[in-house]
């Protein structure tokens, strides 16, 4: 379980971000943290469909942070996990919090843990950032960095990124050409790429979903560059969801 491998103590904020599985990784996650005996607040800075049975033990819908902390605290007589959003936009999703309230949930609303997705991809498998994305709170204690593996070495293009023109300039490539490991490595570890926003203090961690036996070379000739880089980043990887591991 990716609670297992990364060090989540009581008072941790947690930021996911990029492509590849985000909302179904925030959710696993809250999850094996709750059964572990823990109170865990899912929640986003940007939209995110209504939580599906199974996903979450209930939902709270507020704007005001007063109303939030008052309904959360309360919340926990009888659940162990809690989603949270600012409310309904229709569509079955929910729009996100200010970037300063999950932290506000952490202090004050009695959650051991908060989980925020920080990003949106619109379920595609890699992504650059937009000048607003993502939305991830300063306070950020862990950064999950998502991509699905199957990227490395497709053309990059709008079938498999979002923002793909995004990508292009942050590698300096065009449209069309194939994503190596190379590429792929130092948009994981740009600034203006996958780490964009992310706090200097925050513990990073790139997580590598669908990884299979087809990919796993080049899957693991891309984490070998991100790992010798400065940016002290772990690499985990996720044959399916739930089930991850140290990266080769």
């Amino acid at each position: 379980m990716l609670s297992d491998i990364i060090d989540i103590s009581p008072g941790s904020l947690i930021s996911i971000v990029g492509a590849g599985g985000k909302t179904t990784t925030m959710y696993t996650l809250a999850s094996e943290l709750a059964a572990k005996g823990l109170r865990v607040v899912t929640t986003t800075t940007t939209n995110i469909y209504f939580p599906s049975h199974g996903e979450t033990d209930t939902l709270i819908v507020s704007a005001e942070t007063s109303t939030l902390l008052k309904m959360v605290n309360s919340a926990w007589k009888q659940y162990q996990r809690i989603t949270v959003a600012a409310k309904a936009i229709g569509a079955g999703k929910v729009s996100g919090l200010q970037p300063d309230q999950p932290f506000e949930l952490l202090i004050k609303g009695g959650a051991d843990v908060v989980i925020v997705e920080a990003d949106g991809a619109r379920h595609s498998m890699i992504k650059a950032p937009a000048e607003h994305e993502p939305v991830v709170p300063l306070q950020t204690h862990i950064a999950l960095l998502l991509m699905n593996a199957e990227a490395i070495n497709q053309t990059l293009s709008a079938e498999i990124a979002h923002r793909p023109e995004c990508i292009a300039a942050v590698l300096g490539i065009n449209l069309g050409d194939i994503l190596t490991p190379e590429h792929v490595a130092r948009l994981m570890t740009n600034k203006h790429g996958a780490m964009k926003n992310i706090p200097k203090t925050a513990n990073v961690y790139l997580l590598l979903t669908h990884v299979t036996e087809k990919n796993r070379a080049i899957t693991g000739a891309m984490a070998e560059l991100v790992q010798r880089s400065d940016k002290k980043m772990r690499v985990l990887c996720s044959s399916r969801p739930g089930q991850w591991s140290i990266a080769f």
